[in-house]
């Protein structure tokens, strides 16, 4: 039987769970694989490995903004937090009995750098944005492995080179890569007739879409249907062509049956969208080191998405889904192609 393969899952957002279950899907049949999180409901219907539940490293009434470290090793390491204590022993027990063959981290420093003074050998995934800090730094150097949820040409340009070379990336991947539905097939699913259609998508890790700007948007391009994806605040009498969805488990049918997409930029939206192939109008959220922002600059690059202002007046839409809807989306053909996990396992030389 192989040496067990860890995954340390962070809480905020979908994005990490759903990576840990794609990497875990590829891996050989036979590897245990063993899961450490606080969002233990994000594998609530997962059994390719086994959870383990960490408390969390947040206490009511304690904010933990002002933990926060700036310029330092690391970047959130609170004392006098039980929660904390309690789940890097947790992880420190397991490992001295188990003996894992590979930890990967997605996506914290402080346990990366926790897990190699135990002795193991680590892969961090790599996002993109401005990570040159002391504690990125540390952590890049010491992990045997960067592992990049993304293709080399969606590579920040600013990434040093050392940080490319130690890098494997996996090229663009979603859940819903074996979908095969087109988009007649998933405009009949969802009722839709000859209009054309505008889904707003929303991921996890951000807040709820402002539906009284997407009404107002609405009644400014009256020749669009407009689906309001994920989380969506309510308003007793929205715009006739504004539909409220709300949260899906399965969005793949909102985002093939449309003919331009909006989201976030984050990493599961962007795939997801390049998944179903369909026109993408990006909004960036604010996240540390301009994640989301350094992310669509390099879609943006590729042709594949239009960064949008988000006060970008309600009048000016009408004009922005005409052209965002001849957008070509066959790049998306180059990205999607996966490169495995073996080097995972290769010792870098």
């Amino acid at each position: 039987m192989p040496r067990p393969v860890a995954f340390y899952v962070h809480h905020h957002g979908s994005g990490h769970a759903n990576r840990t279950k794609l990497l875990s899907a590829r891996l050989p049949a036979n590897t245990p694989i063993h899961v450490f999180t606080s969002a233990t409901e994000r594998f609530a219907d997962w059994d390719r490995g086994i959870i383990h539940a960490l408390p969390p490293d947040m206490e009511p009434g304690r904010d933990p903004l002002d933990d926060l470290l700036d310029g330092e090793i690391f970047h959130y390491a609170p004392v006098d937090l039980p929660g904390l204590q309690q789940r890097m022993a947790r992880m420190a027990d397991w490992i001295a009995r188990e003996q894992p063959s590979l930890f990967v981290v997605d996506l914290s420093v402080e346990v990366l750098l926790f897990v190699r003074l135990c002795g193991v050998r680590t892969a961090l995934v790599r996002l993109h944005g401005y990570r040159d800090d002391p504690a990125h730094r540390a952590a890049f150097r010491l992990a045997d492995r960067l592992v990049a949820p993304f293709p080399p040409q969606l590579e920040d340009a600013h990434t040093p080179a050392w940080v490319r070379e130690k890098t494997l990336y996996l090229g663009a991947f979603s859940r819903y890569d074996e979908r095969q539905e087109s988009v007649a097939d998933c405009r009949s699913q969802l009722g839709l007739s000859d209009q054309r259609v505008v889904t707003v998508i929303n991921g996890s890790g951000g807040g709820a879409q402002e539906i009284s700007r997407w009404q107002a948007i609405a009644h400014a391009t009256p020749d669009w249907t407009f689906l309001l994806v994920g989380s969506v605040s309510s308003i007793p009498e929205p715009a006739t062509n504004l539909k409220r969805i709300g949260q899906v488990d399965d969005t793949f049918p909102y985002l093939r049956a449309a003919d331009v997409v909006v989201g976030s930029g984050g990493t599961n939206t962007m795939m997801e969208v390049g998944a179903a192939r369909r026109p993408f109008l990006s909004r960036p959220e604010p996240r540390p080191f301009d994640e989301q922002g350094c992310k669509m600059r390099a879609l943006e690059q590729l042709g594949l998405t239009r960064i949008v202002d988000p006060d970008l007046a309600p009048g000016e839409w009408p004009a922005l889904l005409e052209q965002a809807a001849g957008y070509r989306t066959e790049e998306w053909d180059t990205l999607f192609a996966w490169t495995g996990t073996d080097s995972l396992f290769t010792r870098p030389e």
